[in-house]
Formats: C-alpha cells, structure tokens, sequence
C-alpha cells in the first residue's frame, strides 16, 4: 500500500480509498511520459495536502527527477500572487482546478499580460470545462494547456488533452488514456460503438485496491470485467456520462446520478437538499451549482407554511435571520463547500416537461429577484419622498461586490459570503480593487473575512491610506 486518500464525506461517512505502490509508481511515470517532463522542469505544489491533486503534482516530477517548488505557506494564492510566484519560481509546470484557472486567466487578459517565459504547460481539471475561455487561452497564451480527467479511486488522472482545440468542439474532450489505463464506455455492463453515449468506465492496474474496511462498497464500484481478455480484470464504475469521439478522444456529458463538482470536490445534491428538509419551516428544497460561475451552491426552499410562501412564480432571497436559520445547522454537519451561500424561498418547486424540478426557471425567477429590489429590504413610502434618481455614484469598493457577486441591489451593509461570495470570488474582488485603488495593494483575499461588507472593506481601505501618510 502507497497511501490512503479519504473522499469528501458528501454522501455521508468518508471513505478511505486504498492505493497500492505499483499503481502509483505507474502514475507517476505514465505522467512523466505523457507531459514530456525532464529533469530541467520545476512543478509549482499548489494544491491542498489533503487533496489526492498533490499526487500528481508530486510523483510524476520526482519519477523524471525534476523539481517540486514547494511555497513558504499554504494560504491561497490570488491570480496576481500566483503569477508572481511562476515567475519568481522558473515554475514550468503548475496544475490548477478549472475555476481557479479561469481567475487566473482573467487576470492575464485583464492586465495584457502572457504567462511567465518559463512556463509551458499548465494542467487543468476537476471539472468540465467551457471551450470559450479554453480557445481564448490557446489563442494567446505560450503556455500550453493539459486538460485531465481522472478519480481518486483510480490514482488521481487517467485521461490527458493536449491538442489546440477545434474552432467548432462544443465540448473540452477529456482526452485519451494514459499508459496502462483502460476506458470504455458502457451501457447495462456492455461496451457501446464509439460515439454512442453511456457510463464511463475505467480499468487497467492503477485502479485503486479498493475502500479501506469497506468491502460493500469497493464491491459496488469496482466490478469485475467479463469481457477482458485476462482473467480478475476489475472495472472502476465513474457515474459519469461520455462517449469516445471521432478521434478517439473522451469527451464528457455530466453525471447518470447528477453528482456534481464543487470547487473541485464531489457532492451529490440530494445530501444537502435531505439536510435542508429535516430542518424546522422546510418543506422541499432543490439544491444546484450557480449557472454563472458553478462555483457554489445555491438552494430554493418551499416553507410547511404556505403563508410563507411568496407569489407563484417569485423567489424571495433569505437574508439576515431566515438565512442564518437554514445555514447555520448545514454548517454543523457539511463541509464549507457544501454549504449552499445563496438561499431563495419558493411557493413551488417547477417542473419541466419531463417530470424534473426546471432549475432554469428557477434561475431566472433568482435572477429577476437580483435585479429588483433584495428580499428583506423596507420598501419606500412614495408619498414619504419624491421619486429621484442617486444624485451620486455608487462608491467603487460597493460598485465592485455588486459586479463580482452579480448581484445588482446590493447594500453596503450586505455581507459578501451571504450572497454567494466565496475564496474564487474573494480573490477576483480583491484583484479588481488594487487596479484601481493603491490603499489594496498587498490585501489578500482573507481580508474580506475580517470585512465582508462594502461598508467595512472601504473603511480598512481607508484606514489603510491614513497609515501610510
């Protein structure tokens, strides 16, 4: 045995997946083989240590005997910080997950800026991925992209994409597998024709060992193969949807059980909606990533009471004690990044043709509640004032959560990480606001942890510039 890596917990008690020393050691190797390292090439750790992306980061550099550039901390980096430390680094290789890659490229575009001259390929996955900003980076960037595909229970990456993306792909194809790994896409255990659609399966020897002291779950998830030539073949079961395109690429097409990634972690939503329902108001709750950026969750509530309720067809956004009433006991029992930020009240739960909850209206009810006025908020007598438009601008610190968030009626006193902010959206913030205001130059992005609200933020900024007269 190399190692035990334990998964996120989502679906209830954490399991350990058990991954032996041959399957590592072929990792590392097929890796190495596959991205072209040398002992010349120096691989940026960036990543958690708890997440199974240190492997990769680690393994393949020392199987080539090239450098691992270890940082001083592990706080986060923003995209500004990252690109300094590539740069003062030599860095040649970094992994990145994709919404951490998509900050950074923002930043590049932002500043008319290109990736440091000795990095030549960053490696980007954890999630799917869209071709606009990818083409957009292989347009302008001289460092190369690697867009992988792979699972804990099968030793981190088992597909690699590394070619210049079509004008016309709708999809990043997850790429072809590595030395020693298997994929076939199946229906009902029988393999499929390429291009047809249906459950991504993965064998070959870096298939972990299995759950550690968990025999019915390893026996659930990793299934023998009938169809192998070679006798004791096992099968890694993904869950997830794709097929094998024209060019013998993987391309992926979501979840059979809708598990979906947040922030690089797996979640099934249905653990988070039964949390919501056993708490006391909660009738139904339907849980899903944001559509802008899916980096987190948001949650619509149908209340016991239909008092409660707003009109059909409104989604009133919870703030202050209604939603510290929801995610207080969530935060007891999740993970952070599980905890949905976003909490909207529905008469009704509506559904699409097929039966499902239509999450797409859902998200438009949210989104014409963002542009009227915030749930919670007093409501102006007309005949208190006359009606007139702000004589003034909003002030910039303000102007900016309204922008990040997306969230147009934000107030000064709203808190950041109540309206969907979270580390991604803390680190674009903080980026946005030292271009345009030297008292930010040097915050990090833990700042809006001691000052979540436009109205605390500009008074440490504040503070900030009478310190340095």
């Amino acid at each position: 045995m190399a190692y035990v890596l334990f998964t996120s917990g989502s679906t209830g008690r954490p399991k350990g997946t058990v991954v032996g020393r041959d399957a590592l050691r072929r990792f590392a190797s097929a890796v190495a083989e596959r991205l072209g390292l040398t002992p010349h090439d120096r691989w940026l750790q960036v990543a958690s240590l708890g997440f199974d992306v240190v492997i990769e980061e680690v393994f393949p550099a020392f199987a080539a005997g090239a450098a691992v550039v270890c940082r001083e901390d592990t706080r986060a980096l923003d995209a500004e910080e990252l690109h300094a430390a590539l740069d003062r680094t030599r860095t040649t290789m970094v992994e990145l997950s994709t919404q951490y890659w998509l900050e950074y490229a923002r930043w590049l575009t932002a500043h008319g800026t290109a990736t440091p001259a000795a990095l030549r390929t960053v490696v980007v996955g954890g999630e799917r991925m869209d071709p606009r900003p990818y083409r957009a980076w292989q347009a302008r960037q001289p460092a190369a992209l690697a867009h992988v595909y792979g699972l804990t229970e099968c030793t981190v990456s088992s597909t690699f994409y590394t070619g210049l993306l079509p004008s016309d792909a709708e999809e990043v194809p997850l790429g072809t597998p590595l030395r020693d790994v298997e994929i076939s896409i199946r229906r009902g255990g029988r393999p499929v024709p390429d291009g047809e659609t249906g459950e991504i399966h993965i064998g070959g020897p870096l298939l972990a060992r299995g759950f550690l002291d968990d025999e019915a779950a390893t026996a659930r998830r990793f299934v023998a193969d009938p169809y192998a030539a070679e006798p004791g073949a096992r099968l890694y079961v993904t869950g997830d949807l794709g097929r094998i395109d024209a060019d013998g690429q993987l391309v992926f097409l979501g979840r059979v059980d809708d598990q979906v990634k947040i922030r690089g972690h797996r979640l099934e939503p249905a653990r988070v909606e039964r949390a919501l329902c056993e708490l006391p108001g909660v009738d139904q709750a339907v849980v899903f990533p944001d559509p802008a950026s899916g980096t987190a969750l948001w949650a619509f509530t149908v209340p016991t009471d239909p008092a409660a309720a707003p009109l059909p067809g409104e989604a009133v956004r919870l703030t202050g004690g209604d939603r510290d009433a929801l995610v207080a006991p969530l935060e007891a029992q999740l993970p952070d990044w599980a905890v949905p930020r976003v909490l909207h009240r529905v008469a009704v739960l509506p559904k699409n043709a097929h039966g499902k909850v239509d999450k797409r209206l859902l998200s438009a009810w949210a989104a014409a509640a963002r542009a009227g006025r915030p749930a919670g908020a007093p409501v102006p007598d007309p005949a208190a004032a006359p009606s007139r438009e702000p004589v003034e601008p909003p002030e910039p610190v303000l102007a900016l959560f309204r922008e990040v968030l997306g969230v147009p009626a934000l107030g000064p006193d709203d808190n950041f990480f109540d309206h969907g902010g979270q580390s991604l959206l803390a680190m674009r913030l903080l980026a946005r606001l030292r271009e345009s205001d030297p008292a930010a130059a040097g915050l990090r992005a833990s700042a809006l942890f001691a000052s979540p609200t436009p109205r605390l933020l500009a008074g440490a900024l504040a503070e900030r510039r009478a310190s340095r007269r």
